[in-house]
């Protein structure tokens, strides 16, 4: 009899433990990382999103402008700005670190640039502007002019204007564009239509290809995307 008493009460402590056990709540701790991992891939103009989990509020930072990574509630939006690397950091109230590398490659527009011969700007608006289907658009080219309109013997400008808006943007080179090559140097100025204008220092413009009285430029800078031309030689 006392033998089959002390099984029930060790059966019942046992069925009370279980069940203590099984209602305490499950506690998880989420690693303080980011969705893609240390390395993520865009293209240039493309948009992706990145998730930080963890939660908690968190600083983010990049070591050039080749991406703009802007912190969107608990995740970060990504724009591949213009070719190249850049490292995005992302920092945690704790002070934890997360680091990923994001390369920018080229867009489709770019692979195809040397292609296609129609008259364009690339990388000004949103989409590509073409010459001859842009209702509105004036396409002008200045010789020994600088980009603000000054007289500069050797340069050349080419012009680009929104009628109606007022919005424009305009390159600089001193160059007649006529014959490939590098070229330092160059100017862009982009205004926007309410008098606010600004001015872009080029690293670098290239003049791809000339060909068939046409002649394709790259406008490299370093703190907005490459600008690229497909324009008429005057």
């Amino acid at each position: 009899m006392k033998l089959l008493q002390h099984v029930y009460t060790s059966l019942s402590l046992l069925a009370m433990t279980l069940l203590t056990v099984a209602c305490q709540p499950t506690v998880t701790t989420d690693k303080f990382s980011l969705s893609c991992g240390d390395m993520l891939t865009i293209r240039e103009n493309d948009t992706d999103i990145i998730e930080v989990t963890a939660g908690g509020d968190f600083i983010v930072e990049t070591d050039n402008s080749n991406a703009l990574c802007r912190k969107n509630g608990t995740h970060i939006t990504v724009k591949g700005v213009k070719l190249g690397k850049c490292i995005l950091t992302v920092t945690a109230e704790s002070g934890e670190q997360v680091a990923c590398t994001i390369t920018v490659e080229k867009s489709a527009e770019q692979k195809d640039f040397l292609i296609f011969s129609n008259p364009r700007i690339e990388n000004w608006q949103d989409t590509t502007v073409y010459v001859e289907k842009t209702n509105g658009l004036q396409v002008t080219c200045e010789k020994d002019t600088d980009v603000a309109g000054y007289s500069q013997p050797g340069t050349t400008t080419y012009g680009y204007y929104f009628i109606e808006s007022g919005k424009f943007c305009r390159l600089s080179a001193p160059t007649d564009f006529g014959v490939e090559g590098n070229f330092p140097g160059g100017v862009v100025a982009v205004g926007d239509g309410n008098n606010d204008t600004r001015y872009y220092l080029c690293e670098n413009i290239a003049v791809l290809k000339v060909m068939n009285g046409k002649a394709w430029i790259e406008a490299s800078m370093a703190m907005r995307a490459d600008l690229r031309m497909v324009v008429e030689l005057n």
